[in-house]
């Protein structure tokens, strides 16, 4: 059976990978870039340090290797995205006209176009309105590791600038690090969740 969480060490490895062949690496051999094949049947089973991180047909290019490389990069990335949004539905005591949304397929266009590393997720009114105030969170998921930025504003007024809560707050809460994805959803919720309703009753309530 196929596992629906991402495999971190792979995404670990096949990052590695493709930064060892890529940019100021694309001339690297393969063996300075501690990347191995191994033939099987039709195919080759492609490792870096040990840790499969591609399947290839027998003939390919190195760019079509580095391609490789990120589509079974987005394959873990789409899990983990899965993941983050299931549990953020789950942890985060939203009102009814509140919703998340997570910018995935920008995110995989842009991983495929250049390699970025990060996702947006969005937690915000549906449709802007004069009811206030309004809080707005926007978390920036780092697709090699469980890793994020986070932000949160709160506007009080349709004139006012909108206040950064997290202005006080330590490191951890606004670049939060975790173990897994699912670690890293639970803990920006909590951040929202507890901050929102020490602020406003516009979230978490």
């Amino acid at each position: 059976m196929i596992s629906t969480r991402p495999n971190l060490a792979y995404l670990k490895a096949a990052w590695a990978a493709h930064a060892s062949i890529s940019a100021e690496h694309c001339r690297q051999s393969y063996d300075e870039a501690g990347i191995s094949f191994e033939r099987v049947n039709h195919s080759w089973i492609v490792r870096k340090d040990g840790t499969q991180v591609s399947t290839m047909p027998l003939r390919y290019t190195r760019q079509e290797l580095r391609m490789g490389f990120l589509g079974r990069i987005e394959m873990e990335a789409r899990k983990a995205a899965h993941e983050m949004e299931t549990i953020l539905l789950h942890e985060l005591e939203l009102p009814e006209d509140h919703s998340i949304v997570v910018e995935m397929e920008e995110a995989m266009r842009r991983l495929r176009r250049n390699g970025t590393r990060s996702m947006k997720i969005f937690v915000g009114p549906r449709v802007l309105s004069e009811c206030f105030p309004q809080v707005f969170a926007e978390v920036h998921v780092f697709l090699d590791a469980p890793r994020a930025c986070l932000f949160l504003h709160q506007r009080n007024t349709k004139e006012s600038p909108a206040t950064d809560l997290l202005a006080d707050a330590p490191k951890r809460k606004r670049h939060p690090r975790a173990e897994s994805y699912a670690e890293l959803a639970k803990l920006i919720a909590t951040t929202i969740q507890d901050t929102t309703e020490e602020s406003s009753p516009a979230m978490g309530t």
